[in-house]
């Protein structure tokens, strides 16, 4: 007899889906597993259930045999076969309006509608997505989840395209934005209790040809998380980078593309920092994780209060340590710099795709190099990696005798081999050597193998080596490093 785990690995066929209506299976918590030509494996939530069990004999003319499944593994099968609410709207052939001053009591519907926007924010959460984007597609809905980087395609039931309107009044209920107004995009927050998790959301809304298109971003609670010793560096890129965050003054970098982990790095070291007798003072756009005991700023640029406007405020403020959400021009720039020759300690992110490019980018922005090189003390690089999945991981052994590491894919990766992310680095120090480079104005290339001949790691080497230790896969690194 199976058990409830080889269920959940098993690819039902569709002849074997469509024995059963969706209607039934819902109603009764049972879901067909495997069709033979005598028998009909059905997993029950309560396989006590005699009554239903002869129902399906007697209509299928075939034997039922009953296996126990939870709730939970219920649920996971309905969301994988049927879609994300699948059960909920089953009798709805009419579209279905939600609006902010209606008693959900009264209306059936509405009630699913909470129930399904409810059940979807939890499932997102529970499988680890980071976004969830709902977006109308030609007489359909495509719903996906932003998880390790990747999107995945996650089904809904067809008869959610009637209910569409009345799902995007209720989230904007939830984030207090304008129900009404459906020809320009609005922002909003949501908060959320998970279990114990105090939750919080950011909701983008957008009008496209099609409809509204939704982005939920999960703003998960990575208080925890947020530690030196947690974002995957090297021994001595994680001694290195330390000193530099426990200097008293001067401008350390983070670079790397949108979704490089550089929030989570900078917020590392400010937790690191934050032992009470400093007065830390961030400017963000926008605020993503609150920190208790630091002061957070959110640049408003609609009112023209700018990363610049920001900075100088912030310097009547008697701050001992600034960080800055990005350095985006030459007025911030400088401010920066002069805060950090003033005695302060500057973090603060740029846009490029190595450490050594930060220095062309300063210099493009009009920052003279002697000013680089007299506030700049380090630029950390660096990249998110996913790293194979513990489940599914499996060894590989090359014609050459090296050991290559790969998931082969299972439920709990969605199949992609690969489950949770780390990170690749590269440490840029400014040191004496490295201010001659860049006074000398030479050019990245003549730094970059000045660097590698004296044996520095960069973001390629980091990730090979994180290759050879099993951690992640040669496709990750070609993916984010070349």
């Amino acid at each position: 007899m199976l058990t409830s785990k080889e269920i959940m690995q098993i690819e039902i066929d569709r002849k074997t889906l469509r024995i059963l209506e969706e209607k039934t299976i819902h109603e009764n918590k049972v879901f067909p597993i495997k069709l033979t030509d005598k028998e009909l494996i059905l997993a029950m939530v309560d396989p006590s259930d005699i009554k239903i069990m002869m129902k399906i004999k007697s209509m299928l003319r075939k034997m039922v045999t009953p296996v126990a499944i939870s709730e939970e593994e219920f649920f996971l099968l309905t969301t994988k076969y049927f879609g994300i609410g699948s059960g909920m709207f089953t009798n709805t052939d009419k579209v279905v309006t939600f609006t902010k001053e209606f008693d959900i009591s009264d209306n059936e519907e509405n009630a699913e509608i909470i129930k399904f926007v409810n059940k979807l924010l939890l499932d997102a959460y529970k499988r680890g997505a980071t976004d969830i984007h709902i977006e109308p597609i030609k007489n359909d809905i495509l719903l996906r989840y932003r998880i390790d980087g990747m999107l995945h395609n996650v089904p809904v039931p067809p008869s959610i395209k009637n209910v569409y309107a009345a799902v995007v009044s209720r989230i904007k209920i939830m984030s207090d934005l304008d129900i009404a107004e459906k020809r320009l995009p609005q922002d909003g927050r949501i908060g959320i209790k998970i279990g114990k998790e105090n939750q919080e959301l950011r909701v983008s809304v957008i009008p496209t040809v099609n409809g509204e298109s939704i982005v939920i971003r999960i703003l998960a609670n990575q208080q925890n998380e947020m530690n030196l010793e947690y974002l995957g560096m090297r021994e001595d890129v994680l001694k290195e980078f330390r000193k530099l965050v426990h200097k008293p003054n001067g401008i350390i970098l983070v670079t790397g593309p949108t979704g490089s982990g550089k929030s989570t790095t900078l917020f590392s070291a400010i937790k690191e920092l934050n032992d009470g007798q400093k007065k830390i003072i961030t400017i963000e756009d926008p605020v993503e994780y609150k920190m208790d005991g630091v002061s957070q700023i959110q640049v408003k640029s609609e009112i023209g209060f700018s990363f610049a406007e920001g900075l100088r405020a912030v310097l009547r403020h008697d701050p001992d340590i600034i960080m800055v959400g990005e350095i985006r021009d030459k007025e911030t720039a400088e401010i920066a710099i002069r805060s950090s020759l003033t005695g302060h300690l500057v973090f603060a992110t740029l846009h490029t795709n190595d450490a050594i490019s930060s220095i062309t980018r300063l210099i493009d922005m009009g920052i003279e190099p002697y000013l680089i090189t007299s506030s700049l003390i380090g630029v950390l690089a660096q990249r998110l990696v996913r790293r194979i999945c513990p489940y599914c991981k499996t060894e590989k052994v090359l014609d050459n005798g090296e050991v290559y590491w790969h998931g082969e894919g299972c439920e709990y990766c969605f199949h992609t081999g690969y489950k949770g992310r780390t990170s690749i680095h590269e440490l840029y120090l400014i040191n004496d050597q490295t201010k001659k480079d860049i006074l000398n104005e030479k050019s990245n290339f003549e730094i970059r193998e000045n660097l590698l001949k004296n044996g520095w790691v960069d973001l390629k080497k980091d990730g090979e080596e994180k290759v050879k230790q099993g951690i992640t896969t040669i496709e990750e690194i070609y993916r984010v490093a070349w």
